[in-house]
């Protein structure tokens, strides 16, 4: 008797109002091995037949009636989601704005069909392991919600320390040597490990970003001269500014008071300043404080490059030494040539510019090879490493170091 079992075909819907799609999806998705099925008609969402659920649904997002946007709202609220194919016949910007809600509603995406497309273009796709879907997560181990914190309660915790600076790598991808850092706070909240997503609105608004950012700063160059006196290299530091701070207190001065105490090199300090900021003749505070402190030698970055409206305008009124590619641009630009023109855009804006570039975001080896070849300077992201706090940052630099030196 033959105990050896078979492996189960993978499963895949085709819904596209054109016939001849349906089965030139499913006939390429037969040959791989795939069980299929197909739809071209969809007069209402109840039609729509998920039992048993795919593994893959090819969809195309202008079915006559119910369309694509409608189905991967409905997938949205599915406990366990197919991988997506998305097709149209329509300008990238469709897809692309189609993968952006399937990304906010963590329904997993394939990949993308500008149509007409090829047999191979299909084919690859469908030759791709399927994406490993993070599952929801449980309200019963939610964090603590920030409409929940008193502004009391955020007084407490930075006093007592609760607000704590990770630390995520930046590596030099011409060399692979380790170029630095990017601070990122924590709360450690009696209850749990909070996220800034999640207290960040409410400092703000409770205008108590000021004495935060002044610890993550204070934080972060103490573990600078630690990281010096352990034998590491000097390391580009990146801090976060909030526009409430730049406006309000006197950070060139504080920084100079700061430098007396931790002597540090201050163009080893980049701080990062979003681009929607709104930085404007309006607002000639900010201004003045930026440059004064570029003045005194520190690095001023564009974070979150390509997301606002003003980003040339605040390249040509300030000294920015640095732009940092949004993450969401850097994600998509292997399967969006929106996404991919925007980072091209955006690095060789930097080398005319004869400024630093600076890529998040990176998962995966092709975003990072792919970055390479358009001659990105820097990369961060979870491929090298997940914001770490400070004792599991200094073991992972000493051990990548180490490997480099190799």
């Amino acid at each position: 008797m033959n105990n050896i079992s078979t492996p189960l075909k993978k499963h895949l819907l085709v819904i596209d109002d054109e016939q001849d799609i349906c089965e030139l999806v499913s006939d390429v998705a037969d040959m791989l091995g795939f069980s299929t099925e197909q739809c071209s008609v969809l007069n209402e969402l109840d039609d729509l037949k998920l039992n048993p659920l795919p593994d893959v649904l090819a969809l195309d997002l202008s079915m006559p009636d119910v369309d694509g946007i409608e189905i991967i709202n409905h997938l949205g609220s599915l406990a366990v989601k197919p991988q997506l194919i998305l097709m149209t016949g329509f300008e990238r910007s469709v897809l692309d704005g189609a993968h952006k809600l399937a990304d906010r509603l963590n329904v997993p995406v394939l990949g993308q069909l500008n149509k007409p497309f090829s047999i191979q273009m299909l084919k690859d796709l469908l030759e791709l392991p399927l994406i490993q879907t993070k599952p929801a997560a449980s309200k019963s181990g939610a964090k603590p919600s920030a409409q929940k914190f008193a502004p009391e309660d955020i007084a407490k915790g930075i006093q007592n320390g609760e607000f704590v600076a990770y630390y995520q790598p930046q590596i030099d991808l011409k060399t692979g040597e380790l170029h630095g850092v990017e601070a990122l706070v924590r709360w450690h909240h009696p209850n749990g490990l909070v996220m800034p997503d999640d207290f960040l609105p409410e400092i703000e608004s409770n205008q108590q970003i000021l004495p935060l950012t002044e610890s993550v700063i204070e934080q972060t160059m103490r573990q600078m001269i630690y990281w010096q006196a352990s034998g590491l290299p000097p390391m580009q530091t990146s801090i976060n500014l909030s526009a409430a701070y730049l406006g309000e207190l006197d950070l060139p001065g504080l920084m100079l008071r700061l430098l007396k105490d931790h002597p540090i090199p201050a163009e080893l300090i980049t701080f990062e300043i979003t681009e929607r900021i709104g930085l404007n003749d309006n607002n000639q505070a900010v201004l003045d404080t930026l440059t004064r402190l570029r003045l005194k030698g520190f690095y001023l970055s564009i974070d979150d490059f390509g997301t606002g409206y003003s980003s040339l305008s605040q390249l040509n009124q300030l000294p920015f030494n640095e732009i940092k590619i949004d993450k969401s641009f850097v994600f998509h630009m292997l399967s969006s040539p929106i996404s991919k023109a925007i980072v091209e855009s955006s690095i060789s804006l930097a080398r005319q510019l004869n400024v630093r570039c600076i890529a998040e975001g990176i998962e995966t080896e092709e975003i990072r090879d792919a970055l390479q070849m358009m001659g990105c300077d820097i990369g961060q992201g979870y491929l090298y490493s997940k914001a770490l706090p400070p004792e599991d940052f200094i073991k992972w630099a000493a051990a990548y170091v180490n490997e480099t030196r190799v």
